[in-house]
Formats: structure tokens, C-alpha cells, sequence
């Protein structure tokens, strides 16, 4: 995949995400619709400018479209609330427990299923 098709596609996820309409990239950034949809499809260059004022008008980084996603922070998970009782604590101890073997066996195994 060229790098302009991946920018594109992290474009339109980010669109789909905060609910906005090519017309709503439009009218933030000041670049025609016809233009931000021909971006869109892929069959128009974005521009450095035009990059620019697509990230400004999707509050991310420039970075955040142009770097590849394995370089991308590790995914996080944050848990709020207590373990109250036994049962919610052994739940829990059983949910992390899986999520370790699950981890140990993709080192071990890899993407593939062949022993690495």
C-alpha cells in the first residue's frame, strides 16, 4: 500500500470516529468538497498544506497519519472501581491470567501458528 492510500485511511477512520462528513472536513479546513472527497477515494495527492489543515480540523498529529501503525503506542487498557468481594478479585485474577497466556503463546507461536 502506497504511503497516500495508508494517510487516507487513517483520515477516514478518524472521520468515522468524530462523526464527520467529508462536507464537515471541507468546511473546517477550506479545501473544496470535491477535492476532500478525490482525496478520499484516493484518486487525489494530499498536499503538505492540505495535511496540515486536515489535521488541525481533526485535532490530531501530523504524526499520527504519517507514521505506520506497528511504531504506534501499545495498546492500554485502564480499569476503574474496586474488587469488593472474593468472587470479583478471583474474576479478575482468571481475566488476566488468560490475557498473559494469550500473550506468552502469540510470542510463542507467532502470527503465523509456527513455533518460532
Amino acid at each position: 500500500m502506497e504511503v497516500n492510500q495508508s494517510i487516507v485511511n487513517r483520515i477516514k477512520s478518524v472521520l468515522q470516529l468524530q462523526r464527520k462528513t467529508s462536507q464537515n472536513l471541507s468546511e473546517e479546513t477550506g479545501i473544496q468538497q470535491m477535492l476532500i472527497e478525490l482525496m478520499l477515494l484516493g484518486e487525489r495527492r494530499i498536499y503538505p498544506n492540505e495535511l496540515i489543515a486536515i489535521t488541525v480540523a481533526l485535532n490530531v498529529e501530523v504524526k499520527a497519519l504519517l507514521e505506520p501503525r506497528d511504531q504506534q503506542t501499545p495498546l492500554q487498557i485502564v480499569l476503574n472501581g474496586e474488587l469488593t468481594n472474593r468472587r470479583s478479585k478471583r474474576a479478575f485474577e482468571s481475566v488476566l491470567y488468560a490475557i498473559e497466556d494469550y500473550i506468552t503463546m502469540k510470542q510463542e507461536y507467532g502470527k503465523d501458528g509456527n513455533t518460532r
